[in-house]
């Protein structure tokens, strides 16, 4: 049976609050509960002013009586002043707007951990989406898959990831999926509607599994929010070491991933591909859809549910990276004999081209 990457097996559910601002820090031990860069030290009174060469140590398997390894219990007399910070615009560096130019060293944070996540802001074209639920107290985002930014007022996507007539919000800058105390602010933003590929179809396997999701607004680009570059239509990715990241379920801890997670994978060329599929579901007449192109991850690594949408970069020759994948699909989380599906993007760039502009020559007046 195949199982698409989107499929609801775990449901995160959470209330988002802007990164970087803690409003009421929660009491702890010794004094308050503060983000990191908040307090290095434990001590808001030692503290020294946060500079640009500085890393904060996060051990993201790190118990902490903050319930968040983003959070530290900090003692001092100025806790008040430790909690205002900067203005968005003030806090996040500026970046350029070049697509494909990751932070291969991370932001801020140097990270530790037993397994292999992203760095902070490391890719910073990854979006989260969210669902927006409604209830009788209060509304929830829930996570249902990701996406790739390429546009001020667009995202790449999966289509079989938003399905109508769902509410959906887009999250751009996010990191630790659980926490509020990231240094740099993640920017959410609605998405006003959705155009699907016209060929899409969501049969056992998906086919033409592509979309562009339309912002209610510009993203701002910053250090830690910045596009991805698309291929051209001729590029060919086969054999490839390319990097996946997403926050789906993990196969390594069995539980949706709370930070980035960074998934090393090979593409597969597609006579290959198709083969193993037939041999891995024991059916001859198996045929990989034209749209589609594998690529496989070491064991105990792959894409996996509620991925769908999330995407594959690849690496150029100058170190800037394109986008090659899109998660669609695939026979079981995890299973080396079977590679993950996902889109082709080089034979939808055209498609993704005329129908920005179109979009773009249509909306000019407003």
């Amino acid at each position: 049976m195949y199982l698409p990457s989107a499929i609801v097996l775990l449901c995160l559910t959470l209330h988002h609050t802007a990164a970087n601002i803690v409003k009421q820090p929660e009491p702890c031990n010794s004094g308050h509960c503060l983000p990191k860069h908040l307090c290095p030290t434990g001590s808001v009174d030692d503290a020294p002013t946060l500079g640009q060469s500085d890393l904060i140590t996060l051990q993201v398997d790190e118990e902490s009586e903050c319930g968040d390894f983003m959070k530290i219990c900090c003692a001092g007399s100025s806790l008040t002043n430790s909690t205002s910070t900067p203005a968005a615009n003030d806090a996040v560096p500026r970046a350029d707007q070049k697509c494909g130019i990751s932070n291969p060293q991370g932001l801020v944070y140097n990270v530790e951990s037993n397994l292999t996540y992203a760095k902070y802001a490391e890719f910073p074209w990854t979006v989260a989406i969210f669902q927006i639920s409604f209830s009788l107290k209060n509304i929830e985002l829930i996570y249902v898959g990701g996406g790739t930014l390429i546009h001020p007022k667009f995202v790449v996507t999966a289509a079989h990831t938003l399905k109508k007539p769902h509410r959906y919000v887009a999250r751009f800058g996010e990191w630790n999926i659980k926490s509020d105390a990231e240094i740099y602010p993640a920017q959410d933003i609605g998405i006003e509607e959705h155009i699907v590929h016209p060929s899409f179809h969501d049969f056992c396997t998906p086919e033409n599994d592509i979309a562009l999701a339309v912002l209610k607004q510009s993203v701002i680009y910053t250090a830690h929010i910045r596009p991805l570059c698309l291929p051209s239509p001729q590029d060919v990715f086969d054999g490839q070491r390319c990097i996946a990241t997403g926050w789906g379920l993990d196969v390594r801890t069995k539980q949706p991933a709370p930070v980035m997670k960074r998934i090393e994978l090979d593409v597969v060329p597609r006579a290959r591909c198709q083969m193993l599929y037939q041999v891995a579901d024991a059916d001859s007449s198996f045929r990989l859809h034209r749209s589609s192109m594998c690529a496989g991850a070491a064991d105990l690594q792959d894409t996996c549910d509620k991925d769908g949408g999330t995407p594959m970069a690849c690496p150029k020759e100058d170190g800037s990276y394109v986008l090659a994948g899109i998660t669609s699909w695939g026979l079981d989380c995890g299973k080396p004999d079977a590679p993950g599906v996902y889109v082709d993007v080089a034979k939808f760039a055209c498609w993704i081209n005329d129908t920005i502009e179109g979009y773009e020559e249509l909306h000019a007046e407003e």
